[in-house]
């Protein structure tokens, strides 16, 4: 999303799937979720020189989410 004054709200999300052979077996069907939402700008020092600029980190730290499978 684009917001007023330049500003940007970047959201990813992203999801894996475990699926795993051997002795490992026993974690496959697990998940691992990531929901990352960001304030972010582009700002301009001189001409031609863009910065991407990360404004919240907050939402950084949280989102992800672990889903062990049962049994």
């Amino acid at each position: 999303k684009v917001l007023p004054g330049g500003e940007l709200v970047l959201n990813l999300y992203s999801k894996l799937m475990l699926r795993l052979p051997g002795i490992f077996r026993f974690l496959s069907g697990s998940s691992v979720e990531t929901n990352i939402t960001s304030h972010i700008a582009l700002t301009q020092d001189t001409p031609g020189d863009l910065k991407l600029v990360i404004k919240d980190c907050s939402n950084l730290l949280r989102g992800f989410s672990v889903n062990l499978r049962k049994g």
